[in-house]
């Protein structure tokens, strides 16, 4: 058992310089913990600790953070996940990215709550951890492998108790949303992590560990975990709804409520029966070979699916969206083939989709020609590119080199920037905002550019929210609601369990599950402050880096073409809705009117 104090912590903090070789390692810091908690907010504060917000994210000086959670590899329910942080190439934001899977759990097992990369080596390099012992090794040989091929050959080479994370070539040729892979198909996706670990020459670690999880008061542990599972039971979309239909499941219900994309958000107009063919129902009936789970989770909505004799993991809800419906594409088949092929490469299913389809929209308007694609027709619907584009992405061959910078640098190089649909930088997820005002709120605060689950998850409040269901369109409601969900997603990343476990269970059975495995009286209360202390010390590194109020806003579109839902055309209006929402949002976050953190709010969160 771990020498620590606080239970759930493994106490330790591995430090890997890569231009140098030094391996270290130093005690975890007992105050950060009580402070920060783990996952999210761990690695935020050694990141923000540890790094100039002026740094170059593709220069030696940018770190990487992968840091687990105190929940991390104990019985809670869905505790597979941990978090990366760095500076984002895409953004240049903050970036942190979220996984299951079981290498999180394996490396925490290792002996240490967080390791932290910087500097580049000179020559191609993997990490590998067994326990105490921590090894760089030349990678020359597993250069330009994909990441199915990568993990074969080092459990090959390593033995089978290995876990690998990586990156494909996407990683390697420094594609600006490359996601970092682990367990072949689960993805630290958006942000382009990818590219930072690539730029370090840094192809993978590897780890394998059998150290036991220290937990401070099982009995309380054990009282928690039977009633957070009791409610997931109790709740349609835990216990059966996710398993049943996968995350896809959604993408009818999205439909039918006017705010699935299509053409790069020109609209939300699809026929009905191209929406069927790529539902959750759909891969069901026809793609799908087994359910999944990642570590500990009885939800099992991992799709374990097969095309053509080719099996893989997918498609999720954001992909069927982004890389079909955004892109006119309605073809299963199509769709899955992409999403194992982002896998293979290492590339963000989302960023891809949104960067395709600015392409499109491009060059449906002639401000990218024939000549430009080397003859391929970047149309709406023409699903035949799809695979040979995310080939020329990763690869960065052709016009795939422009695309491989993501939508917003794409665009601006054709003189267009309005059409790429990102805020500060990255690819808006697969949720019209102006069908949601929540969600539009949510992407312009969200701390790493436009997201759905770190802006505060609340698309389904308006109508799948049970006994917190709220009005989507209600002005006065949405700061507070907003708020309330970034920080109640906040606690499952710093914590290591799985944003889906929410919808059965909140703070109150988690602040016990806390105190059991860390030995803290931690209320909700207490779980709520840590999440407010995170949320602004990410927003201070943001405003460090340069960005502030200008920053927090949608593309023009949002606020000059108009879409029908919940019974008339909408569009966001800058003052009424932008202005408005932003000031109480700010005012709620003890930020100034240009959403600068005041001193008093950094004194309170003692930041």
């Amino acid at each position: 058992m771990p020498d620590y104090p606080i239970g759930g912590y493994m106490g330790k903090i591995l430090e890997v310089d890569l231009s140098s070789g030094r391996i270290s390692s130093r005690r975890l810091d007992e105050k950060i913990v009580r402070d920060y908690v783990g996952g999210r907010g761990l690695g935020a504060k050694l990141f923000y600790d540890g790094l100039d917000p002026a740094v170059e994210p593709l220069s030696k000086d940018n770190v990487l953070v992968f840091a687990t959670g105190p929940l991390t590899g104990t019985k809670t329910p869905a505790s597979g996940r941990f978090t990366v942080s760095y500076k984002s190439p895409l953004s240049g934001t903050i970036g942190n990215s979220n996984s299951g899977g079981q290498w999180g759990v394996v490396f925490k097992k290792c002996g240490y709550d967080a390791l932290v990369v910087r500097g580049k080596s000179p020559k191609p390099v993997y990490i590998s951890i067994k326990d105490n012992e921590v090894a760089i090794h030349p990678a020359g040989v597993f250069w330009g492998m994909n990441m199915h091929v990568l993990t074969d050959k080092l459990i090959e080479k390593h033995g089978k108790g290995f876990k690998v994370l990586g990156i494909g070539q996407a990683g390697e040729n420094k594609v600006r949303f490359a996601a970092i892979i682990n367990d072949k198909h689960r993805a630290l996706g958006r942000g382009g992590p990818g590219a930072v670990m690539g730029s370090k020459n840094l192809k993978a670690i590897i780890v394998n560990g059998s150290q036991q999880i220290n937990i401070a008061r099982p009995d309380m542990l054990k009282q928690g975990i039977n009633q957070a599972e009791k409610m997931m039971k109790a709740m349609a979309v835990t216990s059966t709804g996710l398993g049943e239909l996968g995350t896809a499941g959604l993408v009818q219900l999205i439909y039918e409520h006017d705010m699935l994309p299509h053409n790069n958000f020109q609209d939300v107009k699809h026929a009905i029966s191209n929406v069927k063919a790529i539902t959750g129902e759909a891969i069901r009936d026809t793609i799908l070979k087994r359910k999944k789970a990642c570590f500990n989770c009885a939800i099992s909505c991992t799709r374990g699916t097969e095309v053509d004799g080719k099996p893989g993991e997918g498609p999720e809800y954001e992909t069927v969206v982004m890389m079909g419906a955004n892109l006119g594409i309605y073809d299963l088949k199509t769709i899955t083939r992409a999403n194992y092929l982002c896998n293979e490469y290492g590339i963000d299913t989302i960023s891809l989709g949104g960067t395709v389809a600015a392409a499109m929209e491009l060059y449906e308007n002639g401000f990218i020609t024939k000549k430009d694609t080397d003859g391929l027709e970047l149309k709406f619907g023409n699903g035949k590119i799809l695979l040979p584009l995310i080939e020329m992405i990763a690869l960065r061959k052709g016009i795939g080199d422009k695309l491989a910078e993501g939508s917003f640098r794409l665009a601006k190089a054709f003189g267009h920037p309005e059409l790429a649909m990102v805020v500060k930088g990255l690819e808006i997820p697969a949720y019209d905002p102006r069908a949601t005002i929540s969600q539009t709120l949510g992407y312009v605060t969200s701390n790493r550019g436009a997201c759905h689950l770190q802006g505060g998850y609340s698309v389904l409040l308006g109508f799948f929210g049970g006994a917190k269901e709220v009005d989507r369109f209600l002005l006065t409601t949405v700061p507070g609601h907003v708020a309330f969900q970034q920080d109640a997603g906040a606690i499952s990343d710093y914590a290591g369990t799985c944003r889906f476990t929410a919808f059965a269970f909140g703070g109150n059975e988690l602040s016990r599950i806390f105190s059991g495995v860390m030995g803290i009286e931690l209320t909700e209360h207490d779980l709520e402050t840590v999440s407010e202390r995170i949320h602004t010390l990410e927003r201070l590194f943001n405003v460090k880096a340069g960005f502030g109020r200008a920053d927090d806003s949608l593309p023009e579109r949002f606020f000059t073409e108009t879409i029908y839902t919940g019974g008339k055309d909408r569009l966001i209006d800058r003052e009424k809705h932008l202005k408005a929402l932003l000031d109480t949002y700010y005012e709620l976050r003890g930020w100034d009117e240009n959403g600068v953190p005041k001193k008093e709010t950094l004194k309170k969160f003692k930041i």
